[in-house]
This record gives C-alpha cells, sequence and structure tokens, in this order.
C-alpha cells in the first residue's frame, strides 16, 4: 500500500507573508481614504470662508471706488493702518447717505451700523490684524490707492487654517476732474444694500 502526500494547499509561512501584505496594503489605502476625506472637509470649510471673505471684499471695493473723499481721522492700528474706513461717495442712488463707514467691532464687519461679515480675525498687533486700511499716497494727488486687508478665521472649526485677502482700490472720483465715464456722466450707480 502507498501513501500520497497531497502538496496541493499553502505552508504556513505563506499564509502568513499574505496577510502581511494584505495588511500593509489596507493600512495604505484606509490612510489615503483618511487623508482624502479631510482634505476634503478642510476645502469645504474654507471654501465658505473664502466666500464671505470675497464678498466682503467686493462690497468695499465696489463702494470705494465711487468716493471722492476717504476720512484720515481714524484711529490707526499702526502708521498708516487703521480698523476703520470711511468715505464720502459721488453717486448716491437712492440712499440718501453719501457717507460710508465700515468698521470692525469684534470679529463682525459693519457698513453703517449693519453687519456685513462674521470671522473676522481679532485685532492682536500690526502684524495679526482683522480688518486693516493703508493710504498709499499723500491725500489730493489724484493717484492715491488705498489697500484694505482682510483676515478671517473660521469661528466653529479651528482645523481650518486663517487666511488673508488684499486689494488695493484707486477711487475713480479722486481730484478736481471725477472720473465719470463708467457712470454715464452721474446718471448711472449701483445700488448696494
Amino acid at each position: 500500500m502507498m501513501i500520497e502526500h497531497n502538496s496541493k494547499g499553502f505552508t504556513m509561512i505563506e499564509l502568513i507573508m499574505v496577510i502581511v501584505v494584505l495588511s500593509i496594503l489596507s493600512l495604505f489605502t484606509f490612510s489615503f481614504m483618511d487623508n482624502a476625506i479631510k482634505t476634503h472637509m478642510l476645502a469645504k470649510g474654507q471654501s465658505t470662508l473664502y466666500g464671505e471673505g470675497v464678498y466682503i471684499m467686493e462690497r468695499i471695493t465696489r463702494e470705494l471706488r465711487d468716493a471722492v473723499s476717504v476720512d484720515t481721522t481714524v484711529v490707526p492700528l499702526a502708521p498708516g493702518t487703521s480698523s476703520t474706513l470711511k468715505f464720502t461717495k459721488l453717486h448716491t442712488g437712492i440712499d440718501p447717505n453719501t457717507i460710508v463707514t465700515f468698521t470692525q467691532n469684534g470679529r463682525n464687519l459693519f457698513r453703517n451700523n449693519t453687519i456685513i461679515g462674521r470671522n473676522i480675525n481679532i485685532f492682536k498687533d500690526a502684524n495679526d490684524y482683522g480688518f486693516s486700511v493703508m493710504r498709499n499716497a499723500a491725500s489730493g494727488t489724484g493717484d492715491e490707492t488705498i489697500t484694505v486687508k482682510l483676515k478671517l478665521t473660521s469661528l466653529t472649526d479651528t482645523s481650518i487654517p486663517e487666511f488673508t485677502i488684499i486689494t488695493s482700490i484707486t477711487p475713480n472720483n479722486y481730484g478736481t476732474n471725477p472720473y465719470i465715464g463708467p457712470s454715464f456722466k452721474g446718471d448711472y450707480y449701483e445700488v448696494i444694500q
């Protein structure tokens, strides 16, 4: 009688090696998926914050372009900067108030006492601002630009990094001859509510 050995199975070492290789592959796969989910959540949260910042800057930019004069009596945070922007508009539209004031109070930004944005960084020093304004040339030269800086930080999610939006605006109506080209000689204006 002959005894045959059936050698069609896996050895214990082969099974252990397969388990180790599959464990390493699953570790990399789950790590990749975890990072992808975290990145998506971060981007989603930051896009909301960024959208709010872009809205605030667009609103300030549109109104400041129509400024005839910018108030220089605001209290500066650092040389040439302030956390308040006050100016007089040339075209008033249906808004009887020609003076517009943007100011930060806590983490909120106000336009003439109406809140237009939240999540503004709280001012700590000249390098860590929330909302700041800087004049870039002497008043009355006709080519003065106003630089507005806005730093936003999420109140609800500390994992979202803060970011800064900076823009420079040259008001169209500075000087003795206001630039009335795009306003069709004063007959056209934008109404921002």
